[in-house]
């Protein structure tokens, strides 16, 4: 329990019971981020049941995203935000990492951000109502498995103190193993084309930004963990809607 609150009050703005914090016991903790994920994707999915009734679809869906956001507190849009603008505004390794840890927010990530959410809410209207709290569970979930890939695959690529130094240790097995689980369950109940194309996309996304983030300054940080998650989510909405849940 002590991890998994560990997982809430770092991935989430959920409360949670006070913890035994140490940077080991959040490396620990990325076990439960999927489960963070199906949480979020529940609760976004349950006011969207109970909204649809009430107002619009489309007011719904906006409701539930606004929701979705808060639960997280933005980490990963703002994770997001700011690898546009790092990656964007600057081609020197030492300026894209000062730009992605200012607070403020540039034209890149600002345009970004407006896309992601334009896209999102795009995409989720064109799925069938009755598929949308499945699908976002499903999404929640599984993308939040990216970054834990990523950390056992890349180099963490600050030096010195960051909120995202955990992120320096490569989990143990039992962490990975259960992350893989967590993420995993809720695809069980997707179509199987949607579980075929969706391996390949996720590990492509992976794999391009692992080279992208390496070649540029050589490694990720918590930025692009952010990305990645943002980056796959959306992508599991396009293939949900171009492969099965489309055409409503």
């Amino acid at each position: 329990m002590n991890l998994f609150f560990h997982a809430l009050l770092f991935y989430s703005r959920i409360p949670a019971s006070k913890i035994d914090y140490s940077e080991e016991n959040l490396t620990k903790a990325f076990r439960y981020f999927p489960l963070v994920g199906i949480i979020v994707g529940a609760v976004g999915g349950g006011l969207f049941l109970l909204f649809r009734w009430i107002v619009p679809i489309p007011v719904a869906l906006v409701i539930a995203m606004v929701v979705m956001v808060l639960l997280t507190g933005a980490l990963h849009e703002d994770g997001l935000s700011d690898f546009f603008d790092g990656f964007g505004g600057s081609r020197d390794k030492d300026h894209i990492l000062i730009i992605m840890k200012e607070s403020t927010i540039g034209a890149y990530g600002v345009i970004a951000l407006i896309l992601l959410f334009l896209l999102k809410f795009v995409l989720l209207l064109s799925i069938d109502p009755s598929h949308i709290v499945m699908v976002l569970i499903a999404a929640h979930a599984s993308s939040r498995m990216m970054p834990i890939f990523l950390v056992n695959s890349s180099h963490y690529a600050r030096t010195g103190n960051s909120k995202a130094m955990h992120t320096r240790r490569k989990t143990d097995t039992q962490t990975f193993l259960i992350a893989l689980a967590f993420g995993l369950i809720p695809l069980v109940f997707m179509p199987w084309q949607i579980i075929l194309v969706t391996i390949p996309v996720y590990a492509m996304i992976v794999i391009l930004l692992k080279k992208y983030t390496e070649r540029k300054i050589g490694g990720f940080t918590g930025d692009v963990l952010g990305a990645l998650q943002q980056f796959s989510e959306l992508a599991f909405y396009l293939i949900c809607v171009a492969v099965y849940f489309g055409g409503s």
